[in-house]
């Protein structure tokens, strides 16, 4: 009997975390997006940097101002017609999402990339990388781009895209966890976006033992693929999808395809390539969600028990 095929994720709740930053604060602006995705709930998550015990001891008044933080989302959210609650929990922040999370395992965790790296690159933060590597939930990481300081030396920061939804990008390889990422987009998502492309990349490293007949024979398979997947997505979303198939080193050709494309998500499937499958991820998917410069949404492929 073959395995039973893994279901696309509901996606009706998330889970917004928030360090209260003005970069966290950043991903208020796309809630009316969240909205048309389908999302009907949300949760705010925070995890506070000092302890609830340091908050009562010292009659510190952070948390006062923390619960107001969170009521004042919260009753924004609720304007735009979203149920919404908020949940405030004390530990290491990465850890605490994902064990929330894991009770809730159709909810679509929202975070900020945050983090800028060296020379204010836009590498993830180590909590955002650290979700994305262990959560076995859908995430959505929505990018953050520094703009250097302000006259007083604060750090200026903005949504690297404001609209999630104008154009997407798969990203296939054609393996099971893509199959999962492309079915959670057919079934979910595909009619809200403005424009939807599919992207496979030959990787030349790979293709360089074959000779010319079984390269062209591969471009063939590849195509016929790549075109048998947009004309079912394409019926379900009612619009014309592009297919692109490139060649070349995998991660530069992807982020080539994307800002010649302008793509403000990139949809991918996550899975590890090791004994430590459940925190390592694809070889492909970390200099990618590190690189692109774009939003990405992120489907991990569960194993069957």
């Amino acid at each position: 009997m073959e395995p039973e095929k893994q279901k696309p994720f509901a996606m009706k709740k998330a889970i917004l975390a928030t360090d209260l930053s003005k970069a966290a604060d950043l991903l208020m602006e796309c809630a009316p997006q969240f909205k048309t995705m389908g999302i009907e709930h949300i949760t705010l998550f925070h995890a506070p940097v000092v302890s609830f015990n340091y908050m009562e001891y010292s009659g510190y008044s952070m948390m006062v101002h923390i619960e107001a933080r969170m009521i004042n989302m919260r009753n924004k959210l609720n304007e735009l017609g979203f149920v919404t609650d908020f949940i405030l929990k004390e530990g290491l922040p990465s850890q605490e999402i994902i064990d929330y999370a894991a009770k809730h395992p159709d909810a679509l965790i929202i975070l900020g990339s945050k983090g800028f790296g060296f020379a204010k690159r836009n590498l993830i933060g180590s909590t955002t990388l650290r979700v994305i590597q262990q959560s076995k939930n859908p995430v959505l990481m929505i990018r953050i781009k520094c703009l250097g300081q302000n006259a007083v030396g604060e750090e200026l920061c903005a949504l690297e895209s404001r609209n999630l939804l104008s154009h997407a990008m798969l990203l296939t390889d054609f393996s099971e966890n893509a199959s999962l990422a492309f079915d959670q987009i057919k079934e979910n998502l595909a009619e809200h976006f403005q424009q939807l492309s599919l992207l496979h990349v030959q990787d030349t490293i790979a293709l360089r033992h074959h000779d010319k007949a079984t390269i062209e024979r591969f471009n063939q398979i590849d195509t016929a693929r790549l075109k048998k997947m947009a004309q079912e997505v394409g019926e379900k979303a009612q619009k014309p999808v592009k297919t692109i198939l490139a060649e070349g080193a995998v991660v530069p050709e992807i982020m080539r395809e994307v800002k010649l494309n302008q793509v403000s998500l990139i949809i991918l499937g996550t899975h590890g390539r090791s004994h430590f499958s459940d925190i390592v991820l694809g070889s492909t998917v970390f200099p990618v969600i590190q690189l692109v410069e774009s939003n990405c949404l992120l489907i991990p492929f569960r194993e069957n028990n």
